[in-house]
């Protein structure tokens, strides 16, 4: 019999987008032969929609957004629904990016409903997403990152800015510790800027991360619980200065897969991701992004417990050096989360 996967996609963040394009690519790779495959749009505004049907090889093969729109495919509309109304599911495949798919908020409902789920679980999930407790967990684990403060809208003031510039240097990266693909962020060479961009990101969030500037090579790398290590990907800017959304979605950056660096230094990134997924208690897989300054020394930037998942994503590229190509990538994440 086959396995029944619900595929999640889409969501209310602000990478609804970019999930869409993960959950498709994963659509069309999954065996609609071994799998019954049924695609879960979550709208922007908390609409599901679902089809109680799964689709045919056919559909599978060639799958889109549009499917969505087709009321032959036996849709269901429901602004958000109880997972009950979706059973039977064998698992849950997550290709939701950011609020509600990355947080653990997702992860909570289908643990409520004991429905298993690729990836980490709410905790894991939620102190991922959370940069501030997470760069807390990194400190407590000895696994490096760069220097940072935390600065609260109710005690904000020029003063802290100014100490904050006097402790981590100039520039500072100032970001929204629940953003994510770069977005919600900014970068301030002095107090001045840093008002600016506080105002602006001060409106969605009551926090704000302050940290130093690591300057120096961006790798990403990822990491497979049971399989081999994977190739970093190192990162080149062409136009900008720092990896932001722009940059990851509008081919603004050059990405070398595997990383074109000693092996020496590949062992080590592989080593810092595999240690940053457990500190983080995560599960299955995950991707962790790291910064090497002049003195090649490593500092882990984030992790990503749901790293993008389109076909060109940073987690496929590095899969098909170690003999895993993107549907046999997308069978493993599913086989690991049912074991």
């Amino acid at each position: 019999m086959r396995k029944r996967v619900f595929l999640f996609m889409g969501g209310p963040s602000a990478e609804h987008s970019v999930s869409v394009v993960s959950g498709t690519g994963m659509a069309r790779a999954l065996d609609a032969r071994k799998y019954a495959i049924h695609p879960v749009l979550i709208a922007q505004n908390g609409e599901w929609i679902w089809s109680s049907k799964p689709l045919s090889p056919y559909q599978a093969q060639n799958f889109s957004v549009n499917f969505f729109a087709g009321a032959e495919n036996g849709m269901q509309k429901k602004l958000r629904p109880s997972l009950e109304e979706l059973k039977p599911i064998d698992v849950a495949l997550i290709a939701l990016h950011g609020r509600f798919g990355e947080d653990g908020h997702i992860q909570a409902m289908l643990n409520y409903a004991e429905i298993p789920y690729t990836g980490s679980g709410m905790l894991s999930s939620a102190l991922a997403m959370d940069k501030i407790k997470s760069k807390e967990i990194f400190k407590a684990n000895d696994i490096p990152t760069a220097d940072f403060k935390v600065w609260q809208r109710e005690f904000f003031s020029k003063e802290l800015i100014e100490e904050t510039f006097k402790n981590l240097g100039s520039p500072i990266v100032i970001k929204d510790p629940l953003g994510g693909s770069s977005l919600d962020m900014g970068f301030a060479k002095n107090a001045e800027e840093a008002g600016k961009l506080c105002e602006k990101l001060f409106e969605k969030s009551s926090r704000l991360l302050a940290e130093a500037f690591i300057a120096g090579q961006e790798m990403s790398c990822g990491y497979i619980e049971g399989c081999k290590p994977l190739p970093p990907t190192e990162i080149k800017m062409t136009t900008r200065d720092f990896f932001d959304f722009e940059a990851k979605y509008n081919g603004e950056v050059i990405e070398i897969t595997p990383a074109e660096i000693p092996e020496s230094l590949t062992k080590k990134i592989q080593d810092l991701a595999r240690k940053t997924h457990y500190a983080l208690d995560c599960e299955v897989y995950s991707r962790t992004d790291i910064r090497i300054d002049k003195d090649g020394q490593l500092f882990v930037l984030e992790l990503n417990t749901l790293p993008g998942m389109t076909p060109t994503s940073f987690l496929p590229q590095q899969a098909a050096c170690i003999g895993l190509d993107y549907p046999a990538l997308v069978e493993v994440l599913i086989e690991k989360s049912m074991s």
